[in-house]
């Protein structure tokens, strides 16, 4: 069997996903504080990265020089526009404001920290059936799955964990309108709310 290949935009990509497990600090602060504080903080967050952005964006050499610092962090279409960060952001704040079950939300950011990671690292070393104008492949979304099932069966019986897994995988992979890491803690926050 042939030895996976990595391109540059796949290097790019893992780079970018490393940097993403630093949201792992959402579902651990958010069982620290009370809800009310992770509400805050989470909105907080927002708020900071919009003012920053905005900067970024109105001031080149601004902008030259976190894009320097932050080498690997921005995709190529983000380098003159609003980052998708600010739609991750906002999912993990809806998530936290609109539902009160603490495990509930502590699964889904788990699937928005581990899943998305692992399916994007899985499909660009291992993903050779992709599918769709986005190129999601296969592999990667089967390792969300299994990812995701994992993280479930933590806090629920197998089948609301699978059901769980299998939703949250299905938002990764299809074409939304919105950004995956958007709807993608918010529907499954909604799915397991029904489950329990």
């Amino acid at each position: 069997m042939r030895a996976p290949v990595i391109t540059d935009r796949g290097l790019a990509e893992l780079q970018r996903k490393s940097l993403h497990l630093v949201t792992v600090l959402y579902p651990i602060l958010y069982n620290m504080l009370s809800y009310s504080a992770a509400v805050m903080l989470s909105a907080t967050v927002i708020i900071v990265d919009i003012i920053l952005e905005t900067v970024r964006l109105l001031y080149p050499p601004v902008n030259r020089t976190v894009l320097v610092l932050c080498s690997g962090m921005y995709r190529e279409k983000e380098r003159e526009r609003v980052s998708t960060l600010i739609w991750t952001l906002s999912g993990a704040f809806l998530t936290i404001l609109l539902f009160p079950d603490r495990q509930v939300v502590t699964l889904a950011l788990l699937y928005l920290v581990f899943g998305d990671s692992v399916a994007a690292v899985v499909g660009v070393i291992f993903g050779s059936t992709r599918v769709g104008s986005r190129g999601k492949s296969i592999e990667g979304s089967l390792a969300f799955f299994g990812v995701a099932f994992l993280c479930g069966v933590l806090f629920f019986p197998w089948n609301v964990a699978l059901i769980g897994a299998a939703t949250a995988a299905t938002i990764e992979f299809v074409p939304l309108p919105f950004d995956d890491n958007f709807v993608l803690p918010v529907i499954s926050a909604g799915v397991l709310t029904t489950l329990v």
